[in-house]
């Protein structure tokens, strides 16, 4: 399998940020709600790039955490 488009996505309670690089190369950018609609809004962005294949991606996706220094 040959792995063209790298995904990330950055997990908010309210958004997802979205960065899809081809190589070192960020080719689309956004940020949606957190939410089926705003998910539904990226992955029809992410298909309308040029020579998109789903066979071809890797998605990452992290948690983005506010630490409750508080309880340490």
């Amino acid at each position: 399998m040959d792995i063209r488009y790298y995904i990330g996505i950055d997990i908010s309670k309210a958004t997802l940020d979205w960065a899809v690089f081809v190589g070192k190369a960020i080719v689309l950018q956004t940020q949606t709600e957190n939410s089926e609609t705003g998910i539904k809004i990226a992955l029809k962005a992410i298909a309308n790039l040029p020579g998109f294949s789903k066979s071809e991606i890797v998605c990452c996706l992290e948690h983005t955490a506010t630490a409750n220094r508080g309880n340490i």
